[in-house]
């Protein structure tokens, strides 16, 4: 049976507390294994799950106490035929360098059984984005990516 709307929304709240967590496990918990994950904009090709876990496994260090908060005034599109959430979502962090604080929409593409994420398309604020990795690079040297 395909999942409900309420078992779509459960799984993408799931998803952003599994990120909240900020392990490589936790966040990959929540991944079936055949996920894929592609950021935009740009023309980077999507990550697989064990990409996905070594980009993590640089960045977590860098970017220490991540947490993903919901934007209140965006309410969740939901489509229950799709399979697929799209959530506008702001995070907050930590590095060497100060305050990480970025903006995303993220569709979600939620697997049939409704318990683990299929596909992630995550758009971020790329010029916030550009500015943070380039001073990064620039005041410690740490690099993302």
């Amino acid at each position: 049976m395909a999942p409900s709307r309420s078992q779509l929304i459960d799984t993408a709240n799931a998803f952003i507390e599994a990120y909240n967590q900020w392990t490589v496990s936790d966040i990959l918990s929540m991944q079936s294994p055949s996920c894929t994950h592609r950021v935009l904009p740009g023309n980077r090709p999507a990550r697989t799950r064990a990409e996905f876990g070594e980009f993590l496994e640089r960045t977590i260090p860098i970017i220490r106490n991540f947490r993903l908060h919901t934007v209140d005034t965006s309410p969740w599109i939901v489509d229950v035929e799709a399979r697929r959430v799209t959530m506008h979502l702001k995070s907050t962090g930590e590095s060497d360098i100060g305050a990480y604080n970025n903006e995303y929409v993220f569709m979600i593409t939620i697997s049939e059984d409704g318990e683990k994420v299929d596909g992630i398309l995550e758009f971020l604020d790329s010029l916030y984005t550009s500015e943070f990795v380039g001073s990064l690079a620039k005041q410690t040297g740490q690099a993302l990516g």
